[in-house]
């Protein structure tokens, strides 16, 4: 599904009309009856005050206002601001309410004691900065009224694209977003402000959202996993499915190599080495007995020649060693190569060396590693999450996932995949290690490293997904029990093959 920011949806629905031939008062009639039978679905027999404001979110709540009262809801339809700032099409739109026998009146506080339902319409995507008179009262009023919000397109005052929240935006229940999903819902704090939220179509062809959309932009969902998901042959052998290197553990971090090797064993690797120091083998293999291992102390060439893939980083330590270590393999390994953890520690002082590579990099920072990698800080990072990862996937030549919630996956081309699975039971010691060892053994089995570390990602969070809905609590959820539970989520995607 395509992301968009409200200047590129505006765009599109301008291209609808001048190019396509759409016009944009039929455009606004779909979205306003779109949004209705959401309402009238969720909410039957309740009482709406639908709030409309100066734009064109102001026009859909009149399209809303109108589908409601025919359908026999009592609506109580107000204005906030003068009728001379409406548009054309929502003027038009008011006048269709009007000589359909429905009235509508200017707001006052009282008006929203009468319903049960709030239909906030009043800003939509042309906003930018702070929220102004008589927005603010009305908003302050909304907020104290205790009841619920459902808001059109996005909540009043949140912006749609990357940027600051101000403090006085609306914090709706429920919203109804409009056609396209705009960037601000997957950035926190702005993803607070939506509540439950769902997508409606309406009616604003594909080719117009492709033609103006400035950056290719999407989510990843299980539609796109399965289609990408690579079922086995009944013939199929271990070296059908990638022999993959592993770097990881130390003398005083062997789990994190244990929890990646697991999960590299359990996403479908067919072999898999661990390079690690001889001490942490016994309390790897402990942990992972499919894993194989190799000494540390060993030449590297040996470790990853003939590897499909390899990963480095969890659990390593630092030192000139560790960086060695890393500057061989990313000027000699051939293959994929997944730079994590404490591997990130050289990764900014070897650029150059990482920007000749021919074969793909992946690199996979939560904010506070992105932070330093440019010199910037984890809150820096995390208001710009699409910005950073994107500007240094491009510059660097390389596959930037940027962790936390809603990852984001940037391509060396200019794309980003953004990843909607996952909850806060991810939010711990471990788990980003499980996803280092999923986007291995992925990178080891696709042709394509796009859809290997975007399903991965997928995955993961699907799988942190699973075990709260069976009942374990997010605080409760561990790395291993993750890893445990992935051949439950793996069995379903098996079974959605072909689909």
């Amino acid at each position: 599904m395509r992301i968009v920011t409200g200047g590129e949806m505006k765009n599109a629905d301008q291209y609808t009309t001048d190019h396509i031939g759409l016009d944009g008062r039929i455009l606004m009639e779909n979205a306003g009856r779109a949004a209705a039978r959401r309402l009238m679905e969720d909410y039957a027999g309740r009482q709406f005050t639908v709030l409309i404001g100066s734009g064109n979110n102001g026009g859909d709540g009149f399209v809303i206002s109108r589908t409601l009262l025919e359908a026999g809801f009592e609506v109580t339809v107000c204005i906030i601001s003068g009728e001379d700032r409406f548009s054309e099409d929502a003027v038009y739109h008011k006048m269709i309410l009007e000589k359909s026998g429905f009235g509508w009146k200017r707001y006052e506080r009282e008006d929203l004691e009468k319903a049960d339902i709030i239909v906030d319409a009043m800003l939509g995507t042309g906003l930018y900065g702070e929220i102004r008179e008589p927005y603010l009262a009305v908003i302050r009023d909304v907020t104290s009224s205790g009841k619920r919000v459902v808001s059109i397109d996005l909540p009043s005052g949140v912006p749609a694209a990357e940027g600051q929240v101000p403090a006085s935006a609306l914090r709706a229940d429920h919203t109804i977003i409009l056609q396209q999903p705009k960037l601000s819902f997957y950035l926190y704090p702005a993803r607070d402000y939506y509540g439950d939220s769902e997508v409606v179509q309406v009616g604003i062809p594909k080719r117009a959202i492709d033609a103006v959309a400035h950056r290719y932009r999407f989510e990843w969902t299980l539609a796109d996993t399965r289609k990408k998901w690579l079922k086995r042959s009944a013939s199929s052998h271990k070296g059908n499915h990638g022999k993959v290197g592993l770097i990881a553990g130390n003398e005083m971090m062997p789990g994190a190599a244990g929890i990646s090797a697991g999960a590299v064993v359990k996403s479908g690797a067919g072999l898999t080495m661990v390079n690690t120091v001889k001490s942490a083998v016994p309390v790897i293999a402990s942990q992972v007995s499919e894993a194989v291992f190799y000494d540390r102390g060993q030449s590297l060439e040996g470790f990853y020649k003939g590897k499909d893939a390899v990963a480095v980083g969890p659990g390593i330590g630092t030192g000139p060693a560790i960086r060695e270590m890393v500057v061989e393999l990313v000027d000699n390994f051939d293959g994929p190569l997944l730079i994590d953890a404490d591997g990130l520690n050289q990764f900014g002082d070897i650029l150059p060396l990482v920007r000749s590579r021919k074969a793909p990099t992946v690199i996979t920072p939560h904010p506070g590693e992105m932070a330093r990698l440019i010199g910037s800080t984890p809150a820096g990072v995390n208001g710009a999450r699409f910005e950073t990862a994107e500007k240094y996937a491009r510059n660097n030549g390389i596959y930037v996932v940027l962790k936390g919630p809603y990852t984001i996956v940037a391509t060396p081309d200019g794309r980003t995949f953004v990843n909607g699975t996952g909850n806060s039971g991810l939010a711990k010691g471990g788990t980003g290690d499980v996803l280092t060892g999923i986007i291995l053994s992925f990178l080891a089995q696709y042709d394509d490293v796009q859809p290997a570390v975007s399903s991965a990602v997928f995955m993961h969070g699907y799988t942190a997904d699973h075990l709260l809905e069976r009942g374990i609590a997010a605080s409760s959820m561990t790395a291993s029990g993750i890893i445990d539970h992935m051949e439950t989520t793996f069995n379903i995607l098996d079974g959605m093959y072909g689909q």
